[in-house]
């Protein structure tokens, strides 16, 4: 399958109307070993990486979720909106639902087990007053995914607008890399963005 993005997004403010999109992020790597490809090649511009070990791995999977919240968070400064701050449980949450599509060979945003979004983050302990999220698969690096939600053009820009929606406050990225990726999706690269903003009083 090429490179993709999900067009229906989702944001859910408060009193139950859904309204728009959001994203989280987060990574997982089954194998230190990328296939030809289908690897990132750099973690800094101009700095070759070898995946060596599962803490290496790690290592790159926390630099490109970095990157991705930072990616996102110059569009939106840019944009008059402020940015996002990292939230651990957003994380974990985006990270899981990477990991979800990938070994569940699917793309969306309810789990495989049919849990939405806000489901999964409400479980994870996030009281939430809106949330959002962004999914894309088969790009190889945080730069090509952010810049490919926010180039879209109306009407088909729901990820562009849960970008610069300034009424979200947090974030959680989640990607996960698959060296051997077969059945109906076979992207290899699984992304998440998480958004969203907590409930008050």
């Amino acid at each position: 399958m090429r490179p993709g993005l999900l067009i229906g997004a989702l944001l859910l403010v408060g009193g139950g109307c859904w309204i728009g999109v959001a994203a989280s992020f987060a990574a997982r790597w089954t194998s230190p070993a990328f296939s030809a490809g289908n690897s990132p090649t750099t973690v800094n511009a101009g700095t070759a990486i070898t995946i060596a070990n599962t803490a290496t791995a790690t290592a790159i999977a926390t630099n490109f979720a970095t990157r991705v919240i930072t990616r996102t968070n110059s569009y939106r400064v840019a944009h008059g909106c402020p940015a996002l701050a990292s939230n651990p449980i957003l994380m974990g949450t985006a990270q899981a639902h990477s990991a979800d599509m990938a070994t569940h060979d699917f793309v969306g945003h309810n789990s495989s087990s049919g849990a939405t979004i806000g489901a999964r983050i409400k479980a994870a302990g996030y009281a939430y007053s809106t949330f959002a999220e962004n999914i894309a698969w088969g790009q190889t690096s945080p730069e090509q995914v952010v810049d490919m939600w926010f180039n879209e053009s109306p009407p088909n820009d729901a990820h562009r607008k849960n970008i610069l929606n300034c009424g979200l406050h947090d974030i959680g990225v989640g990607y996960v890399y698959l060296a051997s990726d077969p059945g109906k999706v076979t992207s290899h690269t699984y992304w998440t963005e998480d958004f969203g903003a907590r409930a008050t009083g």
